[in-house]
């Protein structure tokens, strides 16, 4: 029975990896779209008029997919609970402790001469 409680959390991992990894690509894709779309630096012009336009394209769609693509997907298993317990089916795990920072005394020295 347990083994089968893993086998179950494990393929849903790996659906949420791979869910969120599309999801990253759709935006990168959007994101270079735009970049191109609105002329950014007049890279569309300098693109569309080399002899190197469709590696040019792969590296800009690429380059924008693949760091969108791992944010997304690493930002969604950084966000997973922690344990089984703290689980409330929205996702998100605890929260986060919030750190303030400490005030402290100090005595200032005359100059040093």
């Amino acid at each position: 029975m347990v083994q089968n409680r893993h086998h179950r959390n494990a393929s849903r991992l790996v659906r949420l990896v791979i869910a969120n990894w599309v999801l990253g690509w759709a935006v990168g894709f959007a994101c270079a779209a735009l970049v191109l779309f609105s002329n950014v630096a007049h890279i569309r012009d300098l693109m569309f008029s080399s002899e190197l336009m469709l590696q040019g394209l792969a590296l800009l769609f690429g380059g924008f997919g693949f760091t969108f693509g791992g944010v997304v997907c690493a930002t969604a298993v950084m966000l997973l609970p922690t344990d089984e317990d703290s689980w409330n089916g929205r996702g998100g795990g605890l929260r986060a402790p919030i750190l303030l920072p400490a005030y402290v005394m100090a005595r200032a020295r005359g100059a040093r001469g």
